[in-house]
């Protein structure tokens, strides 16, 4: 009984471990995507150099719509 508990707990912090693995690995492939959104967001606004709300705005939106394709794409 207690070697299916640990094979069990093991198995989980096997999967809790792939996960961090993959979230590690695309985190950069997060960072580029957010890039490129906020790129081509804030292409023609000339005060992208200063944090307005405006750039703060739209780079927070960017990080959310990369999550969600990164999302839909890991699944």
């Amino acid at each position: 009984m207690g070697e299916m508990k640990r094979a069990i707990a093991r198995e989980g912090q096997e999967r809790h471990d792939y996960e961090a693995r993959i979230k590690d690995r695309f985190a950069s492939t997060l960072v580029i995507a957010t890039a490129i959104i906020a790129a081509v967001r804030l292409a023609k606004d000339e005060r992208v150099g200063s944090p307005s709300p405006r750039v703060v705005s739209v780079v927070g939106d960017a990080v959310a719509l990369a999550r969600m394709i990164l999302d839909r794409i890991v699944r």
